[in-house]
């Protein structure tokens, strides 16, 4: 790759080509000015040099489709105008109100501070911590219990995100108190969030299941990454509080059946920075938090938003997060689409890593606890018995340890029956298919486990 010394960039001047770190990290998109912010992030990251790769038709034309995708969004933004939003119910509608937030006070010292705040992995990693209990292990009783806790914990969350949302406040210690028993359930039994995580919403709005969801799965990728427990919390907590903006978008949006208008489409792209407005109402909050409402959509090729940020300018803790968002996002149900099959989801995100859309390195984390088909989900295998996922192998992440539910019949077996299997070493059975999650009829969450 051809290199270029940082300290031959201008402020101001635009990247003409993708500018990648050694290790081929993207860090600037072509076209995207660098600014001083850019510059001042390299120096604090000791990077002096960026390196530019030889472009295939192949990336050109992926370029072209990325540059179509910004400018569908694309909002006009003087950087330099900082505005205090007293009301963010007064905030303009349409693009108008997005280019308002995006200038407003609170954006603003966010990507002033970028840099500032600690996001890469400290002390003794949680991962070598956490243990595993084996399915004979899990009495009813246990997995009872379990299932009441996520219960319990959903109409908690539920009664936080309401209060914060119609102007009340909320103690973080509180917050903390939910993710912490689920790190300390996970420090147990790692598994088993995985599973429960694959808990979908009826008839409510899908905003606080998909914000548990997204907490538990956070959880997962964090501790699988090397962060510690207290930075697994933390970014548990930002998970937990990732979405909490879109309460502020009309619930005629967020539950629309087809495709969004440009203008409903702005207003969605609202919510993280209104989320950070919400967030000022929590005492007591990680610094970090904040970082991981307002980043969470941002792309590491410039193709998300507020900001159309790039990798360099995006918190750690928001990356993680962003990987649990869209995989439960695509393995649930919504109003314009039915949900993907689990193992969908999974090669979705490895589609969008290879494109640069989202951190591989992160992708790869959730594959180590999840593997290619997750934890939880249902497969049929080659002698045409029906499976649950119940735990991955790491060094064989296409065969993991299933419990084997019915027979080859697809007749269900009694409890007493069901057994293990591991497809790393069973040669005569194997994965023949991934199956929708509701394959089977009266299949409890916790069968299998």
């Amino acid at each position: 790759m051809k290199s270029i010394q940082v300290s031959s960039l201008c402020s101001g001047a635009v990247a003409k080509s993708d500018y990648y770190s050694e290790k081929g990290e993207l860090l600037v998109s072509k076209g995207v000015a660098i600014t001083d912010p850019f510059l001042e992030t390299f120096r604090r990251r000791n990077i002096f040099e960026l390196f530019v790769k030889p472009v295939t038709e192949e990336e050109e034309l992926h370029s072209i489709l990325n540059r179509e995708f910004k400018a569908l969004g694309d909002v006009d933004i003087d950087d330099q105008v900082v505005q205090k939003i007293q009301d963010v119910r007064a905030v303009k509608p349409g693009k108008e109100g997005l280019a308002q937030l995006n200038r407003s006070e609170k954006a603003y010292l966010l990507d002033k501070q970028l840099g500032s705040s600690a996001d890469r992995p400290v002390g003794p990693a949680l991962r070598n911590k956490a243990t595993q209990l084996s399915v004979t292990d899990r009495t009813d009783r246990y997995k009872t219990g379990i299932a009441e806790a996520y219960r319990g914990a959903l109409k908690e969350v539920k009664y936080t995100l309401d209060m914060l949302a119609t102007g009340g406040s909320a103690d973080g210690k509180e917050i903390r108190r939910i993710v912490d028993n689920f790190v300390k359930i996970f420090i147990t039994d790692k598994n088993i969030l995985l599973n429960i995580s694959g808990i979908k919403h009826a008839n409510e709005d899908y905003i606080y299941h998909h914000s548990f969801n997204v907490c538990l799965l956070a959880i997962n990728i964090s501790a699988s990454s090397g962060y510690n427990e207290n930075q697994v919390a933390e970014i548990g907590i930002g998970a937990l509080l990732h979405d909490i903006g879109m309460l502020l978008v009309p619930a005629q949006i967020r539950t629309k059946q087809g495709r969004l208008t440009t203008e409903e489409w702005f207003e969605v792209q609202k919510h993280p920075i209104l989320g950070l407005h919400l967030l000022e109402k929590v005492s007591r909050l990680p610094e970090t938090i904040p970082y991981v409402a307002y980043q969470v959509h941002e792309r590491e090729n410039s193709t998300g938003y507020p900001k159309r940020r790039n990798s360099l300018l995006i918190h750690r803790f928001a990356k993680m997060v962003q990987i649990a968002d869209i995989y439960e996002a695509l393995t649930s149900p919504r109003s314009y689409r039915q949900a993907y099959i689990p193992h969908e989801g999974v090669i979705r995100l490895i589609k969008m890593s290879k494109t640069g859309m989202i951190p591989g390195e992160f992708v790869k984390a959730f594959l180590e606890y999840a593997s290619l088909y997750p934890v939880g989900s249902l497969v049929q295998l080659s002698d045409h018995s029906i499976a649950k996922v119940v735990h991955a192998n790491k060094n064989s992440l296409g065969k993991p340890l299933v419990s084997v539910l019915t027979d080859t019949m697809e007749k269900p077996l009694v409890r007493n029956s069901i057994c293990q299997m591991d497809l790393a070493r069973n040669t005569s059975v194997q994965i023949a298919k991934a199956l929708a999650s509701d394959y089977l009829k009266d299949v409890d969450i916790m069968d299998g486990f």
